[in-house]
């Protein structure tokens, strides 16, 4: 297998809607008293949980101790809020059996980079089922750039950059994978806006794993 599919989390494996935001933003303000100016992370110049936060606290001799407590409370309070929104917390329709898929019938391998801290992720993903030990896999944990956490989950899966395929659900995915120079598979809600902003080829989910599929073995080899 010379091609490596990356997979995001956050509505990309997990169908992550609107309580995760706000579990996170009532973390940094039960930790650090401050308010985030905003839930849209489009906004941000970096969109992860860490950078997020280290952008937040610039200058603060506590924040690495305040980072590490916003963990804790942020998957504190998402095992809260999973019971009242279960939705939150399930995977994309298809998913599970798609990643399983592939690797089965060795059509590409498989990591997970995603923009979360690594406890919060880990959670959500076995909500839906996935062992996120299971695969290789960077988070915001380890450095607080998505190019980075994406080129860091190729790295330990072993390939280059120049063989990933990147599926993503947002913006900022759009914007990092032609940073990288990687093709990209827009998947999830926002498949209509990922469409817009020029994404080729775009999913709801994974329910047509035949056509997704197909797609993969379109791209040209690295």
């Amino acid at each position: 297998m010379n091609l490596l599919a990356i997979f995001d989390n956050d509505g990309t494996i997990c169908d992550t809607q609107e309580v995760e935001g706000r579990c996170y933003a009532k973390a940094i303000k039960l930790v650090t008293g401050r308010s985030l100016s905003t839930l849209d992370w489009t906004t941000f110049e970096k969109p992860t949980s860490s950078a997020i936060i280290r952008d937040l606290l610039a200058g603060d001799p506590s924040a690495l101790t305040k980072e590490e407590d916003i963990k804790g409370e942020f998957v504190r309070l998402l095992e809260l809020e999973r019971p009242n929104f279960p939705g939150d917390f399930t995977p994309l329709a298809g998913v599970i059996p798609f990643i399983t898929r592939l690797k089965i019938e060795g059509i590409c391998s498989v990591a997970i980079a995603t923009g979360c801290f690594y406890a919060s992720a880990k959670f959500k993903l076995k909500c839906c089922g996935v062992d996120l030990e299971d695969f290789p896999h960077a988070t915001s944990s380890d450095t607080p750039r998505r190019r980075d956490i994406i080129s860091l989950a190729a790295s330990r899966a072993g390939f280059p950059v120049s063989s990933v395929v990147y599926f993503a659900d947002a913006p900022w995915g759009v914007r990092v994978s032609r940073i990288l120079g990687v093709p990209m598979i827009g998947i999830g809600r926002r498949w209509e806006r990922l469409r817009e902003l020029g994404v080729q080829y775009t999913f709801r989910d994974y329910s047509d794993a035949d056509a997704i599929i197909r797609v993969l073995h379109s791209l040209p080899k690295p």
